[in-house]
């Protein structure tokens, strides 16, 4: 499962056959104009947004009888290479993963993260359904457009 633009990130790969490993990342960078002013220093919406969508995440995988494990230092760089753009990103292991499981998450988690980080910046857009990683990031350029001007 794969969810990859310039702004934000969410995949799942297979480390064995037993394990999947759950990568998530948001481009601070990219999400600087529509962030910028609108938060307190060490509380940017784009990381906060990832994070509490990843606790939603770790219920999500619970639900549909996986398991969410936490290891230090999972890299995802395989995922989307960290060039010169600021990325923050989380990553945890799955067992008991299913494609199901993956549609599940591929559906809810790119539009949850933009409704919690436009909740915490008290920004009323309309969040969009079920966009593709493409149509998403169009979606991204001309909201960081409005906000930058």
């Amino acid at each position: 499962m794969e969810f990859i633009s310039d702004f934000f990130y969410i995949a799942i790969k297979p480390v064995d056959n037993l394990k999947h490993i759950y990568c998530s990342g948001v481009n601070i960078t990219k999400f600087s104009p529509i962030t910028k002013g609108k938060h307190r220093l060490g509380q940017n919406p784009a990381v906060k947004g990832l994070q509490s969508l990843n606790n939603d995440i770790r219920a999500i995988i619970i639900e549909n009888k996986a398991t969410p494990e936490t290891v230090k230092n999972l890299l995802c760089q395989h995922v989307k290479p960290i060039k010169e753009d600021l990325w923050y990103t989380e990553s945890f292991l799955i067992h008991n993963y299913s494609e199901d499981l993956g549609e599940k998450i591929k559906k809810f988690a790119p539009s949850e993260l933009l409704r919690k980080m436009f909740r915490a910046m008290i920004i009323n857009e309309t969040v969009p359904e079920n966009f593709s990683p493409q149509e998403f990031q169009e979606y991204l350029c001309r909201i960081s457009e409005k906000f930058s001007e």
